[in-house]
C-alpha cells in the first residue's frame, strides 16, 4: 500500500472502532481526502474492509512475533500477546466476516498463520503442565478467541474502562484454562 492508502486504513480502523456505520464520506473527511480518492483505492467499502483486515492480521501476527521474541517461558508469551491483542483498538473488525473466514485457504490466508502460531504457543502451554489435560487444546483455542472478543466488544461498546480491559482479558484466561 501507498501513503495515501496506508492513511485511509488507519484512520478507518480507527473511525470504523468508533462506529462501524460510519459513511465512506466521514472516512474520507477524517483522513484528509475526497470521498473519490478513497473510491480510486477502495472501489467498494467490502474492499475497505479487506484491507483493513489484512493490515489487523499483520499487526496480530506482529504482536504474536514480539510476545515470543520478548519472553521465553510460554506463560508469559501468552499473557503479552493477550494483554497487547485486547488493548487494540479497531480488532472486533476483524469478527465483522468471521463466517466467511472459513472459505480462506488456509496455506494462503494470513489468519491461518495466526492461528497456527496459536496453536503452537497452546501446545507449549500444554507441554510446560499449565494446561490441565482435560482441557482440549480447540477449547483453549476457542476460550483465546472468546476472551479476545469480548475485550474488543467491550472496548467497542465502552461498557468497561480501556485501561482495564488487558488485566481482565488475561485473569479471565489464565483462571479459565491453565494451572
Amino acid at each position: 500500500m501507498n501513503k495515501t492508502q496506508t492513511t485511509i486504513v488507519n484512520v478507518a480502523i480507527d473511525v470504523l472502532s468508533r462506529d462501524e456505520g460510519a459513511s465512506m464520506e466521514v472516512i474520507a473527511e477524517q483522513a484528509g481526502v475526497s470521498r473519490m480518492t478513497i473510491h480510486r483505492y477502495f472501489k467498494s467499502r467490502e474492499r475497505l474492509f479487506s484491507s483493513i483486515h489484512e493490515v489487523l492480521i499483520q499487526r496480530t501476527l506482529s504482536i504474536f512475533q514480539e510476545g515470543l521474541e520478548k519472553y521465553e517461558h510460554p506463560r508469559k508469551q501468552m499473557e503479552y500477546i493477550l494483554k497487547t491483542n485486547a488493548g487494540e483498538q479497531g480488532f472486533h473488525l476483524l469478527f465483522r466476516e468471521q463466517s466467511h473466514h472459513e472459505e480462506h485457504d488456509p496455506e494462503t490466508c494470513q489468519f491461518s498463520k495466526v492461528n497456527k502460531v496459536l496453536h503452537q504457543l497452546i501446545e507449549r502451554l500444554r507441554e510446560e503442565g499449565v494446561i490441565e489435560d482435560s482441557i482440549p487444546n480447540a477449547w483453549v483455542f476457542h476460550v483465546y478467541d472468546g476472551v479476545l472478543l469480548t475485550a474488543w466488544e467491550t472496548m467497542h461498546n465502552g461498557s468497561v474502562a480501556p485501561k482495564d480491559i488487558p488485566e481482565l482479558t488475561w485473569k479471565t484466561f489464565e483462571r479459565g484454562v491453565l494451572s
